[in-house]
Order: structure tokens, then C-alpha cells, then sequence
């Protein structure tokens, strides 16, 4: 670890490998808990590695909508305030989704072991796929800042997610508007 913390955090996740993805993607109506295994390799202690597992809840996605009628249009001509006032109309298709997340510590667990770091992914990795939890991942980054891997992880999911996030929100709001 450096004395520049700000370094640390981005070596830190610039080294985190996701070795299982979820295979369920990120709930687009209600909340999703993952369930992480973490390995990484002591720093200043080859061959020690330690497992944390752990559970990363991600809440449901939130739509924000822009408030057209917020914008103000000072010193804009008549045609930018006309055009304002006609993207109203348009404002659903401005829609962002907002993604939070909660970082749990209960079902924390932690163990170090002494193999090397990719035999003992493998282990891991094998022990998560045989449970065929449709919620779990590995993730291997740095042992210190750790959790910058799961923050990590919850950014991949959101990434994986997105798109079909954006189309079931659609499709809902498609299929509300025609009842």
C-alpha cells in the first residue's frame, strides 16, 4: 500500500478480475442480493490467501425524471423557449435510472489459507458454481482496499443490467398506457 490513497483505490480497481458473474442479472422492479466471495493475496505474505464472503444488496432501480417545467429559460430567445416547451411533451424519453446499493455485513465471513491464489480461486470458484446459486459471484482484487472489489462488482452488474432494465421499464409503462 502507498501513502497515496487515491492511487491505492484505483490500482485497487483497475486489478479486480470478476471470475463468476451473477448468472441473474440486477431486479428491475425490486431489490437484488448478491452473495460475493472475495479472494485476494496478502499483501507482504505470498502464498496466504484470504477469503471473504459476503452479501452486496442492490436496490431496485429508480427513474428520475427531469422537470421541464423547472428550466429556466432567462436570455434565451423565443425559439429556444418554444422548443423548451415543446420537449415537455417528450420528457418521458429524458428518464435516467438511478442505481444505489447496500454493502451488508451480516453472513460475513472471513478465512486465509495457504495455497497459491489461483488454485484457491479455482476452489472457490468450483464450490460457488456447484451450488448453483443464481446470485453469487468471485470476484479476486487487492486484499487492501478489498471492498473496492465489490464496489466493482456492483458497478459490472449495473452495466449488465441496464439495457434490459431500461426495456422492462418500457414495457411496463408501454403496456400501463394501453389499459
Amino acid at each position: 500500500m502507498s501513502r497515496d490513497r487515491n492511487y491505492d483505490r484505483w490500482y485497487a480497481a483497475r486489478h479486480v478480475r470478476i471470475l463468476v458473474s451473477p448468472r441473474h442479472r440486477l431486479e428491475t422492479f425490486g431489490d437484488t442480493l448478491f452473495n460475493y466471495h472475495m479472494i485476494s493475496e496478502l499483501q507482504d505474505h505470498p502464498g496466504k490467501i484470504r477469503i471473504r464472503a459476503g452479501r452486496l444488496l442492490a436496490h431496485k432501480p429508480t427513474v428520475i425524471v427531469p422537470r421541464m417545467g423547472a428550466i429556466e429559460t432567462e436570455g434565451l430567445s423565443p425559439e429556444a423557449q418554444a422548443y423548451i416547451e415543446s420537449l415537455k411533451d417528450f420528457q418521458e424519453c429524458f428518464r435516467i435510472l438511478r442505481y444505489g446499493y447496500h454493502f451488508k455485513r451480516d453472513n460475513f465471513s472471513e478465512q486465509i489459507v495457504t495455497d497459491d491464489i489461483e488454485t484457491v480461486a479455482e476452489r472457490v470458484k468450483s464450490a460457488v458454481e456447484a451450488k448453483q446459486d443464481p446470485f453469487a459471484a468471485v470476484v479476486q482484487g487487492e486484499d487492501d482496499p478489498w471492498d473496492i472489489a465489490i464496489v466493482e462488482l456492483w458497478r459490472h452488474e449495473v452495466m449488465r443490467s441496464v439495457n434490459n432494465n431500461i426495456k422492462e421499464l418500457g414495457d411496463k409503462l408501454w403496456s400501463d398506457g394501453q389499459k
